[in-house]
């Protein structure tokens, strides 16, 4: 398996195939493109011209950053393709985020470990409270699909 990995973000189509494969469901085109003109950095993983990952940083490009959409197609997990999304992440920030910058992620269920390799701690613990999250417009309704 010949993979590259590109510092650049997939097409809004793209991205979009991936989120229906990992069971995210699709966004409206023009907004996964709002999205992207917002990113700060982004990984793109391609198996000859087939996209089959990807990762992108989000934030203010100062004091805070944030891991997002860490994505790999069903068929091409467990080969380290995610962790070398993440390290290239890393590094990144490693070059560009001042000290004392936050850096946080939301993990999907069961993947706390994986990213406790990077240096993340689980929360909440003694020192911080839970993490929190709302999906606009759909107050009340919760998937395992999210």
């Amino acid at each position: 398996m010949d993979l590259i990995y590109k510092k650049i973000l997939p097409t809004a189509e793209e991205y979009n195939q991936l989120r229906e494969n990992v069971g995210w469901g699709l966004m409206p085109i023009n907004i996964v493109e709002k999205s992207f003109g917002r990113t700060i950095y982004g990984i793109s993983v391609y198996n000859g011209n087939n996209i089959i990952g990807s990762g992108r940083i989000v934030g203010d490009g100062g004091l805070c950053f944030y891991i997002q959409d860490i994505m790999v197609l069903k068929t091409f997990q467990k080969r380290g393709i995610g962790s070398k999304i993440v390290q290239l992440l890393m590094d990144f920030l490693e070059e560009n985020a001042p000290i004392n910058s936050y850096i946080g992620l939301m993990s999907a269920k069961g993947l706390e470990k994986f990213y406790s390799k990077y240096g993340f701690i689980e929360r909440p613990n003694e020192y911080f409270g839970a993490g929190m999250t709302q999906f606009w417009g759909r107050k009340g309704e919760m998937s395992e699909n999210v």
